[in-house]
């Protein structure tokens, strides 16, 4: 197969003095079109593009860089897929291992744990069934139908954690829904409906996006989680001054002092989100040592 990305220059080298100022990931992420979850794990499975680092870890896009993704955004939207550009498209060198192939559908959503009440597992089985054949108006509607078949303890984890879980494993893969906003709007309005039924504290655990919209939707989402859970916390757009906090989402915003760190989908050092709802498993900052 002819190539359809130039050979890249390597690029995890130092700066050349005259060359443009590198861009962060959020920076970068603008300015091509993709979200900085995609540019992430595209650089995780298939070693592209490789960005240099600064001093404090953060990554550093060179406008040539830039340039490539955008180009290939444009290829990705007009239905190439990003597995046939990236392991078929670049150049191959002696060193590289077999590539891992992106998965198909959303695995991580359909292997969530299902709860033994039947009306909240027979509510997840049909979130998780419209996210995987791409049924989004489906999702939603079930969403809608669990405010007045379940109760608010039970639509975190039989429909909102599911619906978000499946927003994010999608955009992860490439593949984003057309209707990503409006599925995540559906989570964030319900979230803070039931948020509003509990009390506040001025003492409240911050729970601090640091992300994009979907970590956003995610701190407000764990907050509620919390609460539920007899944990009085509070969402955060911003990190606190002074007391505790946890950090959610996945943005190059710096968590250091952080309580704990918790992601849609997990992580290094980070627990998901889908984690919390086990209510017979500690919290892991509540536990105490011996």
């Amino acid at each position: 197969m002819n190539a359809i990305i130039t050979p890249l220059a390597p690029t995890n080298v130092p700066a050349q003095a005259g060359m443009p100022q590198a861009l962060n990931i959020n920076e970068a992420s603008k300015a091509c079109g993709l979200s900085p979850s995609v540019l992430r794990i595209w650089e995780l499975r298939y070693g592209w593009p490789s960005p240099r680092r600064r001093a404090n870890g953060y990554r550093a896009y060179t406008a040539h860089q830039v340039q490539e993704l955008k180009r290939v955004a444009q290829l990705v939207k007009t239905g190439t897929s990003i597995s046939q550009l990236i392991v078929d498209g670049l150049p191959r060198f002696p060193t590289d291992g077999v590539a891992p192939q992106p998965p198909r559908g959303l695995p991580k959503t359909k292997a969530l744990s299902r709860s033994r009440d039947l009306r909240i597992k027979e509510t997840q089985d049909a979130v998780i069934e419209a996210l995987d054949t791409r049924n989004a108006p489906a999702a939603q509607e079930r969403v809608q139908r669990a405010v007045w078949t379940l109760r608010p303890a039970d639509e975190p984890a039989a429909a909102l954690v599911p619906v978000l879980v499946g927003v994010v494993e999608a955009r992860v893969n490439g593949r984003p829904f057309v209707e990503e906003a409006s599925l995540l709007s559906s989570v964030r309005t319900r979230t803070q409906q039931i948020l509003r039924m509990m009390k506040q504290s001025p003492t409240a655990l911050q729970v601090v996006a640091v992300g994009d919209d979907a970590s956003h939707v995610a701190a407000q989402l764990v907050a509620l989680i919390l609460n539920q859970r007899c944990q009085i916390a509070a969402y955060a757009p911003v990190k606190p001054v002074s007391g505790p906090w946890i950090a959610v989402g996945d943005g190059e915003v710096s968590t250091t002092g952080a309580t704990a760190h918790i992601s849609v989908l997990g992580g290094e050092n980070q627990l998901a989100i889908a984690e919390l709802l086990d209510a017979t498993k500690l919290l892991p900052w509540s536990k105490t040592k011996h």
